[in-house]
């Protein structure tokens, strides 16, 4: 098909709260959404909160050492629990503030102060559940029936992140995190990041050191990989960096640059001595929260002379001119001109994607 025949979303799904609306029942509600590290919360009673599109899930990891999700509401009078987008420590219990009713590490209540035990039935008022799924020490919520578990759901992704595996993601911590908020649709953001006709303008710096992003093309020709070549192992300005290869990489795997976008809302970025994983947050049909952390080797961490300064401000330079420009096609899809754009050919993926969107958003 020439591209003349393949035509974008229409500007209002860009924009038109309607079909927000309509991607919260059925894409966001009902996919495998990335909700953050599992290093956040490392010991039971651990907790954090996660915005999925409006509702507030808790995540708590249990005595047993498993994470376990739940609405973020309290099931006397629908207090919220815990407050939004934060990570702590429920000593002993997950205790609402309104009444102080209580519930266990596994959503049991076991207490309702100055409420008698035979006046509720404590049995039937566990905090409602939602499905919870770890995959290299990255959190999934589902807060539907998930046809699958988040492993084997990636088979039949777009992009192959189950090819990453090698960089041992789930041995990595955190060790900053950025967020920064966009005026922009998510969708927009997921196509700016499946497409680099945009590099040569908008990313100068990250064609110098990957120079086949020069090109207009997103994976390096002849690799089976999917990987870029770099100018050197180092995600930085000028390819070097003192932070040492991941152990079990290979060499072509040590110095190229590997992405991936996973519907619906998360993208990693590897490198031979980072991994950078991002997680859209969406808050309406125009504005997005995006929320990166940057992964390293915990032994690499603990060196003296350990210093990430310059891989995170040229990770951070490169997506900000990314935010630029979506937030500049935020504002042109709302023109009554513009009823739909075209994908040229090496807009392939951005196309896939719009195929995968489309599956998922107007199923029955």
């Amino acid at each position: 098909m020439s591209s003349a025949g393949r035509p974008t979303l229409p500007g209002r799904d860009y924009h038109a709260p309607e079909i927000f609306e309509l991607e919260r029942e059925k894409i966001f509600f009902g996919e495998w959404f990335y909700a953050g590290r599992a290093d956040r919360a490392p010991e039971p009673g651990d907790f954090l909160t996660v915005d999925v599109v409006g509702e507030s899930i808790l995540v708590v990891r249990g005595k047993d050492g498993e994470l376990r999700g739940f609405y973020n509401v309290c099931r006397h009078r629908g207090s919220r629990i815990c407050d939004p987008e934060t990570r702590g420590h429920a000593k002993g219990a997950i205790k609402c503030p309104y009444h102080a009713w209580t519930y266990s590490y596994e959503g049991d209540l076991i207490g309702t102060p100055l409420v008698d035990p035979d006046e509720v039935d404590r049995s039937a008022l566990s905090l409602w559940p939602v499905h919870v799924d770890v995959w290299q020490g990255f959190v999934f919520v589902h807060l539907g029936e998930p046809k699958a578990d988040v492993r084997t759901s990636f088979e039949r992704q777009n992009d192959r992140p189950l090819q990453y595996e090698p960089w041992r993601m789930d041995e990595l911590r955190t060790v900053e995190q950025t967020v920064t908020e966009l005026a922009a649709n998510w969708k927009i953001l997921i196509e700016n990041y499946n497409e680099c006709l945009h590099c040569p303008t908008v990313h100068p710096e990250l064609v110098a050191v990957a120079p086949t992003f020069r090109k207009g093309l997103v994976f390096e020709e002849g690799r089976d990989d999917w990987g870029v070549s770099m100018e050197g192992a180092g995600y930085t300005a000028t390819g070097t960096t003192t932070i040492p290869v991941m152990p079990g990489l290979t060499e072509q795997q040590a110095n190229a640059m590997h992405g991936a976008s996973i519907f619906p809302n998360m993208f990693i970025d590897l490198t031979g001595t980072v991994v950078i994983a991002t997680r859209m947050q969406p808050r309406g049909p125009e504005r997005t929260t995006i929320i990166t952390d940057y992964l390293f080797r915990p032994e690499a961490i603990a060196d003296p002379g350990f210093d990430p300064r310059e891989t995170i401000e040229f990770s951070e330079l490169v997506a900000h001119q990314d935010y630029v420009v979506c937030e500049r096609v935020q504002q042109g899809v709302r023109s009554r001109a513009f009823t739909h754009g075209v994908y040229a050919e090496k807009d392939e993926l951005p196309y896939a994607f719009n195929q995968t969107y489309l599956a998922a958003r107007d199923r029955p």
